[in-house]
């Protein structure tokens, strides 16, 4: 009785580690970041081949940064924004990402918009050429004369009648913790 004792611990040891590995079917990824929406816990991904997806993602994903790790040294979601370029990993049967890697930021972190262009902003406009557009969630990303940054649309039907490349007007708002576009024209 007492080999068999051994034998079936053996057992339980060999599926205690053999179980984990079973029931994780991870896959790798790569592309820049377009959107964000933390609300529906998403992000909208351009993979290396141009093409666009929206991807689910757990709310205990793991975020670490490659590139300018000391100006991230507690990673979190919320520190994802475009156009970083990532590494993901993610649950190939639920395709709900788990895991981020940050191989390239894309911009000086701490260099966010000075608050006075802001505030000049919302008087007469900045003039921006868009380079993608999100209207399930209501993103805009613009080319600014200071670089490109990403703005929330409200209302996010305005986007309708933009696509990416037109010069536009925008009017941005701040709106609690973030700037919101609230109107977009037509530059002529």
């Amino acid at each position: 009785m007492k080999s068999l004792t051994k034998a079936g611990l053996a057992v339980l040891a060999v599926a205690a580690f053999a179980l984990p590995a079973l029931a994780q079917n991870l896959n790798k990824e790569r592309g820049n970041i377009l959107a964000v929406d933390w609300n529906a816990m998403q992000v909208r991904l351009k993979d290396p081949q141009g093409r666009e997806r929206t991807w689910p993602v757990s709310r205990d994903a793991v975020v670490e940064f490659n590139d300018k790790a000391s100006s991230f040294p507690n990673p979190k979601l919320k520190d994802l924004a475009p156009p970083m370029y990532v590494h993901f990993t993610f649950n190939a049967d639920t395709k709900e990402i788990v895991k981020f890697e940050v191989a390239e930021v894309g911009f000086e972190p701490g260099a966010k918009a000075n608050p006075a262009p802001a505030a000049a902003a919302t008087q007469g406009g900045q003039a921006a050429t868009i380079t993608a557009i999100d209207m399930n969630v209501g993103q805009v990303e613009v080319q600014l004369p200071t670089g490109r940054k990403t703005y929330w649309v409200e209302p996010k039907s305005q986007l309708r009648a933009y696509k990416a490349g037109d010069r536009v007007t925008i009017q941005v708002q701040q709106q609690g913790d973030k700037e919101v576009v609230t109107r977009i024209q037509r530059s002529r």
